[in-house]
């Protein structure tokens, strides 16, 4: 096993809200941290758009400086260095700020379920970091399925550019926790498209698999399979044949054969996953090297 193989993540941002799900992120984020050697920064905001009154304004902060340090308390105890700071403003926008302002190379976010109006974090604040943000996302239901620290890790995979930091990543994590990759490629089925156009898809979809094995090595267990389907049913249909516990796949992708794993189907597996989903960003620092 690599153990020692270098990930690219020092420091994770968990945003708080006391709901049951940014614990549930929380603990995915010390798991993490304990694995790849990072410290963790503790967020929680103020939604200034809510806000009626001074009164009201302190109220919240006194709930949210609780639920700070309740995490803090908690992340002290697995011996992992952390900072802490509640926030007035709007809540997307001080997340990305605190990426910046505190070096954070990945956010980890709990989700609210995955149905109604409750499978959004905090509202639409997790669809919008994930489609923003310039580090990688984790988000976390309150439903998660899955165990701790992670044995199986699916890889979905188009073979485009974009797709490379999120095949890296997940392979950088496997060798940290000693997991088994699924690399995963599925090719489209298409309503209107030509033989050829099926072809590049095949052809993107096996060399993809083939360079994930490559770049894993012989340290690395790398199993591979390629399927046709609807791209986001077919990733979480993998999910439960692997028995996976976590997914690694990426977005901001391009057209035509490098738009699979990308855009909207990133988003429909956030928000129907019931596992973790780790969005990486097309360019990232978090193991792309």
């Amino acid at each position: 096993m690599s153990d020692r193989v270098d990930v690219g993540i020092d420091r994770i941002l968990v945003p708080l809200d006391g709901h049951e799900a940014a614990a549930s992120a929380l603990d995915h984020a010390i798991t993490l941290a304990e694995n790849v050697d990072a410290g963790i920064h503790l967020l929680s905001v103020v939604d200034a758009y809510r806000l009626k009154s001074v009164d009201q304004r302190r109220s919240i902060e006194a709930e949210l400086e609780d639920v700070i340090a309740d995490a803090a308390a908690a992340v002290q105890t697995a011996e992992i260095p952390v900072t802490t700071a509640v926030e007035v403003g709007f809540p997307h926008k001080e997340i990305l700020n605190a990426v910046a302002d505190h070096d954070a190379d990945l956010i980890a976010m709990g989700t609210r379920g995955r149905t109604g109006l409750d499978r959004h974090l905090l509202g639409s604040v997790a669809e919008k970091v994930v489609r923003l943000s310039t580090v990688p996302v984790l988000t976390v239901g309150d439903d998660a399925v899955g165990t701790r620290p992670y044995r199986n890790i699916l890889v979905p995979t188009d073979g485009s550019d974009a797709a490379q930091p999120a095949e890296r990543l997940g392979i950088a994590l496997a060798g940290r926790f000693g997991a088994t990759v699924h690399a995963l490629s599925v090719v489209p089925e298409l309503r209107i498209g030509s033989r050829e156009t099926e072809d590049a898809y095949e052809a993107a979809s096996r060399d993809a698999i083939e360079r994930m094995k490559e770049h894993g090595g012989e340290n690395t267990d790398i199993r591979g399979g390629i399927e046709h389907g609807v791209p986001h049913r077919t990733i979480l249909d993998h999910c439960d044949a692997v028995d996976a516990d976590l997914i690694v796949l990426g977005t901001h992708g391009r057209t035509g054969v490098e738009r699979f794993v990308l855009g909207s189907v990133a988003e429909k597996v956030v928000r129907l996953a019931e596992r973790p989903v780790l969005v990486v960003p097309a360019r990232t620092g978090g193991g792309t090297d």
